[in-house]
């Protein structure tokens, strides 16, 4: 299976599909964590203010667990969409921007070599300066202190390495096994 087919097999509307898959899932995970977290701080919110009138009659106990149970429902959809969206869109900026520096260095490097066909793998610089890049932004944007500013970029340039060199092992892995098309 040559290259330029096993790029083709993997696009979706002219985007590779982990574009659209690894943002979506991250949103999915971002908004069960939201709803379970926001859910128990609003159950928990609601205990701590009535606390001190606790109903004391059946109707008032399923009036007091209807409300409560409403609360909980909706400050947990909240909390899910934030938290879900907020992962999804670091994850959709990181993805993009991994995906923009890929194309831009191996158009960068064809132009340099003469339009001769890469065998090497990139992609793992390019999710390294992916990383690096928007773990700075995420100390400017969210202004988290200088002090754990080296930590933070080391964090975001090895995971963003780790990120890319795993599109790296897999594609090499691709070319390596035995194509499974069956005629």
């Amino acid at each position: 299976m040559s290259k330029s087919s096993l790029e083709e097999s993997e696009k979706i509307a002219g985007l590779r599909q982990d574009l659209i898959l690894i943002p979506t899932s991250a949103w999915i995970l971002g908004f069960v964590s939201g709803l379970l977290t926001s859910s128990k701080l609003a159950a928990r919110q609601f205990l701590a203010e009535n606390a001190h009138r606790l109903p004391t009659t059946v109707q008032g106990w399923y009036f007091y667990q209807k409300t409560k149970n409403y609360r909980v429902i909706y400050s947990g959809l909240v909390g899910g969409l934030k938290t879900g969206t907020r992962l999804g869109v670091w994850t959709g900026a990181f993805v993009g921007l991994e995906e923009f520096l890929e194309r831009g260095s191996r158009r960068y490097i064809m132009r340099a070599r003469e339009g001769e066909d890469l065998q090497f793998p990139t992609r793992w610089a390019s999710g390294g300066l992916a990383g690096l890049g928007l773990a700075g932004a995420a100390g400017q944007i969210y202004r988290l202190s200088r002090f754990g500013g080296g930590r933070r970029l080391v964090l975001g340039l090895s995971l963003g390495v780790l990120a890319g060199g795993s599109h790296d092992l897999r594609d090499w892995m691709k070319t390596k096994l035995p194509s499974s098309n069956k005629t």
